[in-house]
């Protein structure tokens, strides 16, 4: 979910805790109804003109093609006690690998920091975290994305799972999503925060129609910048059984749908 269209706020979004529902609703609040609204929490820092303070989705083209770079490294800060789960990193990396024309391969730099001791973190609070902590910007052909995984909740919402909030940015929180899975009927950390890694990753990609330009008119636009094929990783789907079938029975995320794959591919 990304509360609005420039320097968003992408937010994977639960709107209930219910267990039997974890997994519908994983999909249906993938982004909440900030999509669509302004957020006074992201004005631009004084650097601005940074590469890595731009909107999300402006560097969808960087991120797809080898023009200007040819390799990815995460630069992924975590709070003790919320590791990733490297199952997680290695199914986001073979998407990442699978999607984007990355010659020199995609990695992860994992560095954990203490408890900032917040209750919930806004978005202005994660971005602190990074002007702190980020060790990684773009150097030669390599582009780097900056990742945190927090200990708390996100101010606006508690269920939400994830945000992407800059051009290479984007946060988890981890606490949420230890707590909505690896229970009865709910999906595995692993499967659940790859997940989640890979729509926020989506949205860095400028997907559905926010930096990266549809071939097709597929946007559901009543949810934002998301997909309106009910199989695609980028579909917010309403409340019903079929959103279940999603990760249920799956050892993996949903894959991007033919639509967005082939907004991708034409760059």
């Amino acid at each position: 979910m990304y509360p609005l269209v420039s320097l968003s706020d992408k937010v994977f979004t639960m709107k209930k805790l219910n267990i039997l529902l974890v997994l519908t609703l994983f999909f249906v609040s993938a982004c909440s109804d900030e999509d669509k609204d302004n957020n006074n929490d992201n004005n631009d820092p004084p650097n601005h003109q940074d590469y890595h303070y731009q909107s999300v989705g402006t560097s969808a083209e960087d991120m797809t093609t080898d023009e200007s770079f040819k390799t990815i490294i995460v630069d992924l800060v975590h709070v003790e006690g919320h590791a990733p789960s490297q199952e997680a990193l290695n199914t986001t990396e073979q998407f990442l690998s699978e999607t984007l024309d990355k010659p020199g391969g995609i990695s992860f730099s994992i560095s954990t920091i203490p408890s900032p001791g917040k209750e919930s973190y806004s978005s202005s609070d994660i971005r602190d975290i990074e002007d702190d902590y980020r060790t990684l910007k773009n150097e030669g052909d390599q582009l780097a994305i900056f990742a945190f995984y927090a200990d708390q909740h996100y101010t606006s919402n508690e269920s939400v799972l994830g945000i992407a909030y800059l051009n290479t940015s984007i946060a988890l929180f981890s606490s949420q999503i230890e707590s909505n899975s690896g229970g009865l009927n709910q999906p595995s950390k692993s499967l659940l925060e790859a997940t989640v890694l890979n729509h926020e990753f989506g949205h860095l990609l400028g997907l559905v129609n926010n930096g990266t330009p549809m071939q097709t008119d597929h946007q559901d636009e009543a949810n934002g910048h998301h997909c309106d094929n009910e199989d695609c990783l980028m579909y917010w789907s309403v409340e019903t059984s079929d959103a279940l079938g999603n990760l249920i029975g799956n050892d993996n995320p949903p894959p991007l749908g033919e639509e967005c794959t082939a907004d991708l591919q034409a760059y």
